[in-house]
């Protein structure tokens, strides 16, 4: 299975593309593509999460190796709801 990953909105800030996503776990770490070469920043905020803490890395796998154009997610628990806004090009 893969993580669940909605897009919410996709617009320009500045010089650099932005996608919100709404994402659900299904297990505890995850590799998700962001659909961009190389991430900038992200920005994450919870919905519904019965872990903590947990962590969010750009252009990372889930094991800390490079993986351009990705955010690695680690620390969650199936079924944990969050938002994230990435920013990239």
């Amino acid at each position: 299975m893969a993580y669940t990953v909605t897009e919410i909105e996709r617009t320009v800030f500045g010089n650099l593309n932005v996608r919100a996503l709404k994402i659900t776990a299904d297990a505890g770490t995850e590799a998700i593509a962001t659909g961009f070469n190389r991430v900038a920043f992200v920005s994450a905020a919870p919905k519904s999460m019965a872990s903590a803490p947990w962590s969010i890395s750009i252009n990372e796998g889930v094991a800390g190796t490079a993986n351009a154009g990705y955010i690695g997610v680690t620390g969650v628990t199936s079924g944990d709801d969050f938002y994230v806004t990435v920013f990239g090009n």
